[in-house]
Parts: C-alpha cells; structure tokens; sequence
C-alpha cells in the first residue's frame, strides 16, 4: 500500500494555521486601535476638565465684576476663555455650553453659579475602522460668583463664649451664617431664652445651650477656623484726608450740626438733644473713639467710621442713644459696604444698642475688638448691621436685632468652584 510523504504531509498540516494567525492579527491591531485612541481620550480629558475649571472660574468672577459695574457678561467670559484654550465652540470640533443658574447637579438652580460644559470631538485613527466616529470628549465645571455674604464672625480661637447670646428677644441673621474660630468646648453659648436664626453656624469648637433659647440653623462644631476675609483689605489712610477737628468734638446742643468727611482728632462726642448730620465720606477718629449718647439723633448716608490711632491713644466705639441712629454705608468706592471699621490691633470695645428706631447698616469690622448687640426695644426690629466680623461677640436685651446685609456689601469676592 502507497504511503504519503512525510515532508509533504507536514506541509501541508502547516496551512491550517494561517486563518488563526490572520484573526489573531486583527485581534492585536484592535487592541492597538483601543489603546491609542483610549489614550488620546484620557489625555483630552486631563485637558478638557482644565478648560471647563477655567471657563467656570472666568463666568464667575465676571458675574462679581458686574454685580458692581452692571452688565451681564458671564457667559461670555466663559465661552471666551474656552475659546482662547483651543475649545472655539465651532459646532463641529468643539462644543461650549454655559448654563447659568446650573442645570445638573448639587447646585441646580442656584443663583450666582455658572455650569460650563466643554466637548472636543476627536478624529478617531484605528478605532474609525470599528466605529467610523469621533471620539467625544467632555468635562463638567460648576463656579460660584458674588460677593461674599460674610454674616457674623467671632475671630478669637482660643476661649468660651467667643459668641454668646444672652438675649430675650430673636437674634435674627438673614440669609448669612454665624462663624466660630474658638476651639473651646464652649465656644459658642446659648445663654438667653431668645431664639438664633441663621443660614448656618459654623463653630471650630464647641456649643452649650445654658439659658434654653432656640436655635434655627444647622451647626457644624469642630471644624476649621474661617480665616478674616478681609485681612488683606486696605484700610483708610488718615493722611489723605483733611483734619477737621485738632482737639476732641463734643456736640451737645439742640441746634442741627452738620459734618463733614475728614480726621477727627480726639474723636467725636454726641450726646443730648443733639442732632447730628454727617456728610457722605470717611471719618477718620485719630483717637478718643466715636460715641453717640443720651437722646441724640445721627444720621450718616454714604459714610463710613474709622477708629484708629494716629497721634492719640484710640477710643470706643458706642451707639447707645434712645434718638433715631440711620447710618448707611457708601455704595460705591473702595469703603463700600463698610459703616464701622476700627483698626486691626485695637482690642477697644464696639457697643451697639437698638431702641427700636437704630438702623446701622453694612459691615462692621473690628477684628481684636469685643464687640456688643443690645437690643432693648420690647416692639421694633433694630437693624444692628449687615455684617460683623469682631473678636468676640455678646448679643443681649430683650429687644429684636436683626442683622441683614441687604445690598451693602463690600468688596469681597465669593468666587470658586463648587463642582
């Protein structure tokens, strides 16, 4: 019987082998496909979510800039820094959407957030051979932008009672919330029977509740100290203003007074029947302090107090009259917002006290200084400023206070990203 040859069998055994070898080819090939353009994709995405952060950040610091100067330019800064990073928004290669308030998210509908959303459609190079598409790319960006609600904020990070309220009436904060830097046990003390109303109290230590009074907020303890927002903020210099008093001012009389702008040396005095107008500007108390008493009446619109030490020793700040008190800040320039600023160093008390008729609006900033809330109106809502930013701070008396910011803020921003 025939047998075949060997060599020639082995040849052709050897044929079998080609289809596994072409389909392991296309295998490899498929795997380099995925790799390369998985990679250019991880790359573009580093580089998409760069843009998305940046363009986010821009909408909202514009959104700052034009709560001061007007305009509605966000969306435009936003699409404008895209473009300037390569994402052109040309429908084709690239895609810019901004959202403003958001429409995804923790931040859906919030006011003063910006939702940018990028796309980059890259060509495909191997992968085309499977899909025959461009390879999406996107990133997704959420920036806060306005001016920072400051609300009331203790400073001192060591000792209790850094706030406390020993208050029968409400102690109402409007839609801003209370900071706490003490880390003590005690750091935060609800000693009266008067309720505390805030958008949140954030205290680096800790609360006791001796005296029973409500508080309708939500409390974080133990958390990081806020920083002073405005430790960098430039203060008033008392050498570009002129002196309008060399001695100390008393005003008592019950004739009409009205001031002007300018360095007050030895500060001012206000008590009596006196009625006391003071012109829009900066006053500048080079020592002696500021005190308005008795049954006086100050009205200030567009003015802003600083108490500081120049030439002699610094005094107290006191509100503590039974007359109408209207002070209201500048709306404009760099002391926007600002009634009350005292210098950084000094550790000289700050009182305010509300009879029902007190309106000190804008921002108080005494950031050494123990300051004082007394409302003593049993009916009336004293309004005792927009914002606080002291050492410490005691509330007490058995009249209503009311902190609200309103539209006096200062120059502040709350700009960043959120998501």
């Amino acid at each position: 019987m025939p047998r075949l040859n060997p060599i020639l069998a082995r040849d052709r055994r050897t044929g079998s082998i080609t289809p596994w070898l072409v389909l392991s080819l296309l295998a490899i090939v498929g795997i380099l496909a995925l790799g390369m353009d998985g990679g250019r994709m991880m790359e573009e995405r580093r580089h998409a979510q760069a843009i998305a952060d940046a363009a986010a950040l821009a909408a909202a610091s514009q959104n700052y800039t034009d709560f001061f100067y007007g305009g509605s330019n966000a969306r435009n800064a936003a699409r404008s820094t895209a473009a300037a990073n390569g994402y052109a928004n040309d429908g084709v290669n690239s895609i810019v959407t901004v959202n403003a308030p958001p429409t995804t998210g923790a931040y859906a509908g919030a006011a003063d957030c910006f939702e940018v959303i990028v796309q980059r459609n890259l060509p495909a190079t191997f992968g085309a051979v499977f899909t025959g598409e461009p390879l999406a790319v996107k990133a997704r960006a959420v920036a806060r932008g306005r001016p920072r609600k400051i609300g009331v904020m203790a400073l001192k990070r060591v000792g209790a009672n850094a706030f406390v309220n020993n208050g029968i009436g409400a102690f109402v904060v409007l839609n801003a919330p209370i900071y706490v830097n003490s880390s003590d046990p005690a750091a935060f003390n609800q000693n009266g029977i008067g309720p505390i109303t805030a958008s949140s109290i954030r205290n680096a230590g800790g609360y006791v509740n001796t005296g029973g009074g409500l508080l309708l907020a939500n409390q974080y303890t133990n958390i990081d100290p806020t920083p002073d927002p405005l430790a960098r903020y430039p203060l008033p210099n008392p050498a570009s203003y002129p002196v309008r008093s060399g001695a100390p001012l008393s005003i008592n009389g019950i004739l009409p007074t009205i001031l002007s702008p300018g360095v007050y040396r030895g500060g001012i005095s206000i008590s009596g029947l006196a009625v006391v107008t003071m012109l829009p500007g900066v006053y500048i108390m080079d020592g002696g302090g500021f005190q308005a008493t008795g049954l006086s009446t100050v009205v200030g619109l567009g003015t802003t107090i600083f108490n500081t030490s120049v030439t002699q020793p610094i005094g107290p700040v006191t509100f503590n009259t039974t007359g109408a008190v209207a002070i209201v800040p500048p709306l404009a320039g760099t002391y926007q917002g600002f009634s009350i600023i005292q210098d950084r160093n000094s550790a000289q008390p700050v009182s305010l006290t509300g009879f029902g008729v007190t309106s000190i609006l804008g921002t108080i900033y005494a950031p050494s200084a123990p300051l004082a809330l007394t409302g003593l109106a049993g009916v009336g809502l004293s309004t005792l400023g927009g914002s606080y930013i002291a050492g410490s701070i005691t509330v007490g008396g058995i009249g209503n206070i009311n902190i609200n910011l309103g539209p006096h803020y200062v120059r502040s921003p709350d700009v960043a990203l959120v998501e």
